[in-house]
């Protein structure tokens, strides 16, 4: 019945209109850890730092999601769990390109604990166990419109952002890529490990982060609800 009143806030936070700055909150801890992960180790024995080139016995620690989380005084039991969707890093739960309270201030002012994640091999989360070449490729256009906003460089009636151009330019600049293969196991174990810190608590997941999401609650009795807004995976029908 929580997750369900949970769910009810997010529809409102999303139909909210543009307000001024969140009321104070007395933050009782905050902080950011790894979670999940692999451990790489090159063939051979280390030998020192006499040859620095030299990989031998060198380990590599990578595939884990970085989470920063805030919890306020007097907090729900329930912690929040937020997982962005494809080309985003967690600055998508964050302030809006337009400057709007995102949905870590919107729940920190009603309470909850909150818990924002960049998935492994993306963002601040970027040490992958996999090579990945990164194009550097024109494509803010595409961006624009696959995130439905218009029909570059028109935009949609009722899209609730500022057409200007200081909203553009921190939409654009919030795009990280991948520096390792997408992979929903490897999203999913770091995921478990983020609940296995978080404790209980409802997982609120975006676009590509759906399946991922799903994963998680199969592998964590933590996950005691999900909330997926435009899930664009399935692993299921």
């Amino acid at each position: 019945m929580k997750s369900i009143w949970i769910a009810a806030a997010v529809m409102a936070a999303l139909a909210a209109s543009p307000a001024s700055a969140m009321n104070p909150v007395t933050i009782a801890d905050q902080g950011s850890f790894m979670a999940g992960g692999t451990v790489v180790t090159a063939p051979g024995a280390y030998g020192g730092n006499t040859n620095p080139l030299n990989r031998a016995g060198q380990t590599l620690h990578g595939d884990h999601a970085y989470v920063f989380y805030q919890i306020p005084a007097q907090s729900h039991n329930t912690a929040l769990v937020f997982l962005h969707g494809y080309g985003q890093s967690g600055k998508t739960w964050e302030t809006t390109p337009d400057g709007r309270d995102g949905f870590q201030n919107i729940f920190l002012e009603k309470g909850y604990k909150t818990y924002i994640a960049d998935q492994p091999r993306r963002g601040r989360a970027g040490r992958s166990t996999g090579p990945q070449t990164i194009d550097a490729v024109p494509d803010d256009q595409l961006w624009y419109n696959n995130f439905r906003i218009g029909q570059w460089p028109q935009k949609f009636d009722n899209v609730q952002v500022r057409d200007d151009a200081v909203w553009r330019d921190q939409f654009f600049r919030q795009m990280t890529p991948d520096t390792g293969a997408y992979d929903e196991a490897v999203i999913s174990d770091a995921m478990k490990a983020v609940f296995d810190k978080a404790g209980d608590g409802v997982f609120i997941t975006h676009s590509q982060g759906g399946g991922p999401g799903w994963r998680t609650a199969i592998k964590s009795s933590h996950v005691k609800g999900i909330i997926a807004l435009e899930p664009g995976t399935f692993f299921f029908s």
